[in-house]
């Protein structure tokens, strides 16, 4: 509810709604049926345009406004479906812990997982899964991610996208290479690493993953420090999962998760979301 407030209150919202190219074709083609209605009643003698045209004009300009703005209002999820190849993307405000399938968790090329330390920041997704899943213990994570390193060839740091399922509450996370990490423990990454680690990610699923629903978190746009916006970043995450599905299929659904605070202060809008990734996965 306070998503839904908060958009309804911010100005890239009414943007787009109703100054975008997007949004005037809407309310234009709600005003042409308005129109046409009118004609057709006019036609059988229902209505009389001539009696009320003086300021009918406004009534349905008004009336389109109104309907687009309707079928437009703030959404929490929207999803693009491809039924011949049997897949769908969403997109979805929420939290990511909640979804109900496996969820990918971006970490450091060192698979470093000390939070109580210091060493991994408490706000990032690696230190708000820790603080979920192991409360007080972060030793057994540790203990869990030093056992899957043991079946690896080589020692740290790992390539990015190198991908280690740790199983906790009957749910299925795979921790991922996507950034290094510098002495002071800050990550960093750039566009060609979170291309890769995703790649990594749609391999081992494909290879070692169950055919479930799989989360992604709008990767590289916090910690990450990557420009990209999260729109162009959704972008990014979905064009490389329907490349990888084209060898065959490891999810019928892949969610891209953004976190409530940031759609409300970047001004995420899932309609022109939609629009961009239709042109995008379609193209």
């Amino acid at each position: 509810m306070k998503y839904f407030f908060e958009t309804i209150l911010s100005k890239a919202y009414w943007q787009y709604i109703l100054f975008s190219r997007v949004g005037t074709e809407s309310v234009l083609a709600i005003f042409g049926f308005f129109f046409l209605l009118v004609e057709t009643l006019d036609f059988f003698k229902v209505y009389t345009r001539d009696q009320y045209a003086s300021y009918g004009f406004l009534i349905f300009l008004l009336l389109a406004i109104v309907v687009s703005i309707i079928l437009r209002r703030p959404i929490k999820t929207i999803s693009i479906k491809f039924p011949q190849k049997d897949f769908s993307v969403e997109v979805r405000i929420g939290d990511l812990f909640e979804v109900s399938g496996a969820v990918m968790i971006s970490t450091n090329t060192q698979f470093e997982a000390d939070v109580a330390g210091g060493k991994i920041a408490t706000d990032s997704l690696q230190g708000q899964f820790t603080a979920s899943y192991f409360t007080g213990n972060q030793n057994e994570l540790i203990e869990k991610i030093n056992v899957e390193l043991s079946k690896l060839d080589g020692t740290a740091p790992f390539p990015m996208g190198t991908t280690l399922p740790i199983t906790t509450h009957g749910k299925t996370f795979y921790f991922t290479a996507m950034a290094d990490l510098s002495e002071q423990g800050n990550a960093s990454t750039n566009l060609q690493n979170v291309l890769r680690s995703l790649d990594g990610l749609w391999t081992f699923v494909r290879e070692s993953g169950e055919l479930q629903e799989l989360a992604v978190p709008a990767i590289g746009t916090g910690r990450g420090r990557l420009k990209q916006s999260r729109k162009s970043m959704i972008a990014q995450i979905a064009k490389s999962f329907m490349n990888a599905s084209e060898q065959s299929k490891f999810t019928e659904r892949l969610v891209i998760v953004i976190r409530p605070e940031d759609a409300c202060n970047f001004g995420i809008n899932l309609y022109d979301i939609k629009d961009h990734l239709n042109q995008v996965l379609h193209s």
